[in-house]
């Protein structure tokens, strides 16, 4: 089988390696493709391909299987270019981080093409190019798979077995859907992990800051090193949606900061700062969704966490009440010493 791999960057590469490690050997014959050449032969020298292309034609004519892995806005560009010279029944998949805008164009450029099905592997890291590639990368990912209208049965199924064969699973979605989606849990992150970042190292006591940042503000601001063309790519073609998320979580610092400079309810923002602690390890330790609560009586969240914790919650909380009537007391009486004097 003839795949020819567009882009052969952390993600290129990385389904190279995995096809090349797990495939019968001469199953695949894998080409490539990027606009660096120092990053063609990198992937080369790695063997996440067998050979390297000089155009994107040259790669994608005659090829069974053709992986687009760009950056999104350069998607575009690849499309335009293997269009006439590929075969009618090729399968064409991408790899983009966004979709509204690429399914737009595959309309453009392969309107009766029955063979191509978008494709996102929510699945990455911080450090780019082939030397960063791992066969498996996406073990355990999701695989987000986004048919458009002509799509084939034999399309989409190619590129599910595609999708499972590195290891991840394929989760079927339409374009509009995967974009808003992706906006709130991977785009918004990246984003406001790069306005922390701007906003502290544009601070005049940022040679101090620095010299004090530790794991909490590497682990908030890891997302800004995300590779800054496909950062931007991103944010250009889902501006939208990415937005929407932004003034939500604005909206949510908001209320926290709120919450923290009422001194009269610091059990409320006890709770909060509980609650999400207590959903948090619950997901990170595997836990998907919201369980509803069950007819016949409801069990709210802090009742469940004393359930499971012994009462500790209900300790601190009853200490935060009485630390915190304790300072508005004492704010009191400062304020009646002022009077008086």
């Amino acid at each position: 089988m003839r795949v020819a791999i567009l882009g052969t960057g952390l993600i290129g590469s990385s389904i190279g390696l995995r096809l090349k490690r797990d495939g019968k050997p001469g199953a695949f014959d894998i080409v490539g493709f990027d606009r660096y050449a120092d990053v063609a032969r990198a992937a080369l020298r790695t063997g996440a391909v067998d050979s390297l292309a000089e155009s994107p034609a040259e790669a994608a004519q005659g090829a069974d299987l053709i992986v687009i892995a760009a950056p999104v806005l350069a998607i575009r560009v690849l499309m335009e270019e293997i269009a006439p010279v590929v075969s009618p029944d090729a399968i064409i998949t991408d790899t983009g981080s966004t979709k509204a805008e690429v399914m737009r164009w595959a309309d453009e450029y392969f309107p009766h093409h029955t063979g191509f099905v978008g494709g996102h592997p929510m699945a990455g890291k911080t450090d780019t190019g082939p030397a960063a590639a791992d066969p498996d990368l996406f073990v355990g990912a999701r695989w987000v798979i986004v048919p458009n209208v002509r799509s084939s049965e034999d399309a989409i199924a190619e590129v599910t077995a595609l999708a499972e064969s590195v290891g991840a699973s394929a989760m079927v979605m339409d374009a509009a859907e995967h974009d808003a989606y992706v906006a709130a849990i991977s785009h918004m992150p990246m984003l406001a992990a790069t306005a922390l970042f701007s906003m502290m190292r544009a601070s005049e006591a940022w040679p101090e800051l620095s010299l004090l940042a530790a794991g909490g503000f590497k682990d908030m601001t890891r997302l800004t090193a995300t590779d800054s063309a496909m950062a931007f790519d991103i944010a250009v073609t889902n501006r939208e949606h990415a937005a929407h998320w932004l003034d939500r979580y604005i909206a949510a610092l908001r209320d926290l900061r709120t919450r923290l400079m009422d001194v009269d309810a610091e059990d409320e923002l006890f709770k909060m700062i509980a609650e999400s602690e207590y959903e948090y390890t619950a997901y990170r330790n595997g836990k998907v969704g919201r369980e509803e609560p069950k007819v016949g009586g409801e069990v709210s969240a802090m009742s469940f966490q004393e359930m499971l914790t012994g009462g500790w919650v209900r300790d601190k909380l009853d200490e935060v009440t009485q630390g915190s009537e304790r300072r508005v007391g004492e704010l009191d009486r400062r304020r009646r010493d002022r009077r008086d004097v």
